[in-house]
């Protein structure tokens, strides 16, 4: 690799292909076909190829899949990528060089990936490309909501009465969709089949088309009342929080593969390494005990594969690929092994600790000044000592690996917790429930910042309202998604304010 490729950052490639500067019209591969790119394909953040559904003609040939952007071949391979099969639908390897040695770009499913070299078709030098992609960035930040020059004429009582209605908005959404599950699971828990033995001759007598029962009864609060279930819809939507934005869905999988009634059924509530394999097993993340390197890393390895081979085979779920979890780009105290450590933990919780009872019961107390501190104490956790002191398999650390730090316990109580907790009050028209989490909520200090509360404290709180507490958060989050960014400006409160005679 030469010193002037290794000072190339990758992000900057990407912004080369995204913008396409290049010599369009004289793009070919490195063995020599023509390169017409028809769609560069959309940026992806997340782990796997650089950019998806991209639409290129090489040859005579239109394909429609992935880009890789690298600094030269050999990335590839030093990435790891060809054992990857998230990278199965590259249908074109970008690199600034070719490097010193012509290797092929090869697939985890053994296919030749065709290469492009960026330095052959630059439409000016890399100094004025640089330029470019700095007045591009600039660009992109200066992005703004439609009214951030105009909503300094809103006063400030009008733009906190709208964002309570958001707060409000928003944790109504979130409320609605577990309810939706809720029911989910108890017409599941109706359908089962509880056959009385009866005593078999004449077929009965069939009645009248209009006799026959809907498909679906209405449920009510007795079909609610099984703990079983809402311990299920606190598990799923905890195992979502544990997966953070990256893996949000394929922990919401695992969590379904897995359920506790199945935990309960292979006789693992009390069997924390036997659990512990099992959820590897089936995230697809169980390692070979050969490729570890560390000492410590093969017993723990060996330890979890024996008892997932004593269990694998009355185990007849879905199971998913190491291909479905982020590593990277995230924290490695966001990897989908530590977090698994920590569901591991929370199932012990919800299974023998009546950890959804006991959060019913902390929101039903007359402390209702202290429940935050009596809550995070209830998610709070601490794994194993493998996981301590490794945030993968074989990658282990000096530093002490945080399982569950207290933002992510933050964002699992405003996110899951409480809405759960209110959606019970609603079901069993239990008010003091009710007051004790809206007032919890209400009352929550703000969790961690991002991009999005960012942009909203800039362009439209201006420091005028303080974003001081989570449901304040949530509700400039409510507005940007359902009002900003889909442009409902006419349907906001403030938008109504601004823009009456557009």
């Amino acid at each position: 690799m030469t010193d002037h490729a290794n000072n190339i950052h990758e992000r900057f490639l990407r912004h080369i292909w995204s913008r396409q500067y290049l010599e369009t019209t004289k793009l070919r591969t490195r063995d020599g076909r023509t390169v017409v790119v028809l769609r560069a394909g959309a940026l992806n953040l997340d782990g796997g190829p650089d950019f998806v559904e991209a639409k290129i003609r090489i040859g005579p040939t239109t394909y429609v899949g992935d880009v890789e952007i690298h600094r030269t071949v050999a990335d590839w391979f030093s990435h790891q990528h060809h054992y990857d099969p998230r990278y199965n639908r590259v249908i074109l390897h970008v690199v600034l060089e070719g490097g010193t040695r012509p290797l092929d770009t090869t697939s985890f499913s053994g296919r030749t990936i065709p290469v492009l070299i960026l330095s052959d078709f630059l439409s000016e030098s890399i100094q004025s490309v640089w330029q470019k992609a700095i007045l591009d960035e600039r660009a992109r930040r200066s992005e703004t909501i439609k009214c951030y020059r105009r909503n300094d004429a809103v006063d400030d009582p009008a733009l906190s009465s709208w964002l309570r209605k958001l707060a409000t908005e928003r944790l109504e959404l979130k409320l609605r969709r577990f309810e939706e599950r809720l029911k989910e699971l108890a017409y599941e828990r109706l359908m089962e089949v509880r056959e009385h033995a009866r005593t078999y001759g004449e077929p009965p007598v069939e009645g009248f088309p209009e006799e026959i029962p809907p498909p679906y009864q209405e449920l009510t609060q007795r079909d609610f009342s099984s703990k079983e279930l809402w311990e299920q819809v606190l598990y799923e939507g905890l195992m979502e929080g544990l997966g953070y934005a990256k893996n949000r869905d394929p922990f919401l999988r695992l969590a379904r593969s897995i359920t506790l009634r199945r935990v309960g059924e292979f006789q693992l509530a009390r069997d924390e390494k036997r659990r512990e394999a099992l959820l590897f097993a089936v995230a697809g993340l169980l390692p070979k005990i050969k490729s570890m390197k560390e000492r410590d890393s093969r017993e723990y390895v060996r330890t979890l594969t024996r008892a997932w081979s004593e269990m694998r085979r009355s185990v007849h779920t879905e199971t998913l690929h190491a291909s479905d979890w982020q590593f990277f780009p995230t924290r490695p105290n966001n990897f989908p092994t530590v977090r698994i450590s920590a569901a591991n933990t929370l199932i012990g919780r919800l299974l023998n600790e009546n950890l959804f009872r006991d959060i019913i019961q902390t929101l039903k107390s007359d402390d209702v000044d202290r429940p935050r501190k009596s809550l995070t104490k209830l998610i709070s956790i601490q794994s194993n000592p493998f996981w301590i002191h490794h945030y993968d398999f074989d990658q282990p650390t000096r530093k002490n690996v945080v399982t569950l730090g207290l933002s992510r316990i933050n964002e699992l109580l405003v996110n899951t917790v409480i809405p759960i907790a209110l959606l019970y009050a609603r079901v069993f028209k239990d008010s003091v429930v009710r007051e004790h989490a809206l007032r919890f909520y209400e009352s929550f200090p703000p969790v961690e910042e991002n991009t999005l509360t960012r942009l909203m404290q800039r362009q439209l709180l201006r420091n005028r309202v303080p974003l001081d507490s989570a449901s304040r958060q949530q509700a400039v989050i409510q507005l940007y998604k359902f009002y900003c960014a889909q442009a409902r400006c006419h349907e906001c409160e403030i938008g109504k304010i601004l823009f009456a005679g557009d």
